[in-house]
């Protein structure tokens, strides 16, 4: 293996690229498209400078030095920055962000935490998620600014042939009461562009429920409990080309709804360029100097606001992040979900997603579509009903085969809205898109959000 490849899967972390179908990369296997291009294009140059005795691009890093301030008479206030990031994050984002600003002398530390999978509730400790882990990649950075930072990571890419083990996502609660930030960047919002199931259909009604059910905790959140943060920073999903731009515009106006002076949502469409120069195969996560220039235009808009004197400023308003119509306090429990049992025959079944669409990802799921026969228990007025099916559980194929179209089957069901699957990917050939899906109980507990 050539040194740039060592570079790319230690430094992104990107081993999926040189993954199969199982985490593991046949001996024959084709270069991924990304890495067929010139490898210049794919490095962060600050961080993968080399010693003529072959030093890696971690060991090179970890010689890097940020600035110190240099100040006269008392010392300026400098800011603390708390960094939260989702796998695309994972990909180049964080660590970009994170470096860059350990750079800025106007910034005294730095503490960046990158789950996969995660969506806005993964980092609460109350609520549906409160239990969330990740199974996909996980890399913190921490530690203040003019000290090698303390890190962990755990990502593909880091051995051959190895997934990353299980972690739990850290809680917002937990951060903020140990790192006091002023600063907190939030980069997450693309794994709920899965509830748009087809990547194509908005139900205005359903698909806005669903979001604020996702965000609104978060935000009550953060009006009410985040004393010491001075500015939020949302960065909302670059150009995914698995949706359309019409649902992208629809999840951006729902973030953007909380807009206020403390907190800014950014468009990262933006920022970057559509189509990027590396995309991945699920064309929606990618990787160098697009990750860069991703990054340093939030930089600018941290680095701008903190020239202007965001650490004197008198607290902003906080107005906006709470709902409307809503009394809500951080910590609510969420609402029961609706269930129903009944027997229904299988009319027709969605081909699950190939894995290299699931990758970094390890589950998917996939929508069946019954005739309703009789409802035992509970409540359901429609004739036909979609059950939502893992397809991939850890990345191993379900044995969705014994379902046999024809067959008449006994379904104990919850409401899919609020499940933990909801924002794992699917596909959606049912033609029923409009109706609201369900999950069966058993398969809701097969849910791998911890180690067994």
């Amino acid at each position: 293996m050539s040194i740039v490849r060592v570079i790319l899967a230690a430094f992104l972390g990107l081993g999926f690229l040189l993954a199969g179908a199982r985490g593991e990369a046949p001996e024959n296997a084709e270069p991924c498209p990304c890495t067929a291009t010139d490898p210049v294009e794919l490095i962060v140059p600050e961080l993968v400078a080399q010693t003529e005795g072959g030093e890696t691009a971690e060991g090179a890093s970890a010689q890097t030095k940020p600035q110190k301030t240099q100040t006269s008479g008392k010392a300026a206030p400098r800011a603390t920055v708390l960094i939260l990031g989702d796998s695309l994050g994972l990909c180049g984002f964080g660590k970009t962000l994170d470096t860059r600003l350990r750079n800025n002398p106007g910034v005294g530390a730095v503490y960046t935490y990158l789950a996969c999978g995660t969506v806005p509730i993964s980092w609460l400790k109350t609520g549906p998620l409160a239990k969330a882990h990740t199974a996909c990649g996980y890399w913190s950075i921490e530690g203040k600014c003019g000290e090698p930072p303390a890190e962990f990571r755990d990502t593909y890419g880091m051995q051959h042939a190895r997934r990353p083990e299980t972690h739990p996502v850290p809680k917002l609660e937990i951060l903020l009461e140990e790192h006091k930030p002023d600063i907190l960047v939030i980069q997450n919002g693309t794994n709920l562009l899965s509830l748009f199931s087809d990547g194509s259909t908005i139900l205005p009604t359903r698909h806005d429920s669903q979001i604020r059910t996702y965000l609104n905790p978060l935000m009550v959140f953060l009006a009410q409990k985040a004393p010491t943060v001075k500015k939020v920073y949302w960065v909302a999903p670059p150009v995914s080309g698995r949706v359309t731009t019409e649902i992208q515009d629809f999840l951006l106006q729902r973030i953007a709804s909380y807009d206020c002076a403390f907190l800014n949502v950014i468009d990262s469409r933006t920022l970057i360029k559509h189509p990027y120069r590396n995309t991945m195969t699920d064309k929606e996560h990618f990787i160098g100097r697009d990750m860069e220039t991703w990054a340093e235009g939030i930089l600018e808009r941290i680095n701008r606001d903190l020239s202007s004197g965001l650490l004197k400023a008198a607290p902003a308003s906080r107005q906006k992040l709470m709902p409307a119509s809503s009394k809500t306090t951080a910590g609510s429990p969420a609402p029961a979900r609706p269930r129903v049992t009944l027997k229904a025959r299988l009319l027709a079944k969605s081909t699950p997603l190939a894995t290299d669409k699931i990758i970094p990802y390890q589950e998917s799921m996939t929508a069946f579509l019954y005739r309703v026969e009789e409802v035992l228990s509970g409540e359901y007025a429609e004739p036909e009903i979609v059950v939502m099916h893992p397809a991939h559980i850890r990345l191993k194929p379900q044995q969705l085969e014994t379902y046999k179209i024809g067959s008449s089957y006994k379904l104990d069901l919850l409401d899919f809205e609020g499940s933990p699957w909801e924002s794992i990917k699917r596909s959606e050939e049912t033609g029923r898109i409009e109706l609201r899906p369900f999950i069966r109980r058993e398969d809701e507990a097969r849910f791998p959000s911890a180690p067994k």
